[in-house]
């Protein structure tokens, strides 16, 4: 369950990058839901993401719950991982006209955050 767990974080975080700037927009949850579910635990990501969403929750909160998933599960968390859970991010991100100076600090805070695991 340690791998479910991640993916529980990673849509998390993508919900936290996708409100960042405010509200999310629909081509970045058409986004997530296009590249979360092409990875092996990507449903659980995708309905972390829609619980997120349905609840209106807090970035921060949101933020917080990823980083305790990647911290409670960090031998799961390998580099391969953190650098496609950024990659992740920051194709979402770029799902629609620009990217938010917002999502550019998230995902800057994102990858360091990353690296302290």
């Amino acid at each position: 369950m340690p791998l479910q767990e991640v993916y529980m974080g990673l849509g998390s975080a993508v919900y936290a990058l996708a409100k960042s700037d405010g509200q999310l927009q629909p081509a970045e949850t058409e986004t997530v839901k296009r590249i979360l579910t092409q990875h092996t635990h990507g449903e659980i990501a995708v309905s972390a993401y829609a619980l997120k969403e349905a609840y209106n929750v807090p970035v921060e909160e949101a933020y917080a719950f990823a980083m305790r998933r990647f911290q409670a599960n960090g031998k799961e968390l390998n580099e391969s991982l953190k650098k496609e859970f950024v990659a992740i991010l920051e194709e979402v991100a770029q799902s629609h006209d620009d990217v938010s100076r917002k999502e550019e600090e998230f995902i800057r805070r994102f990858r360091r955050d990353l690296r302290r695991l």
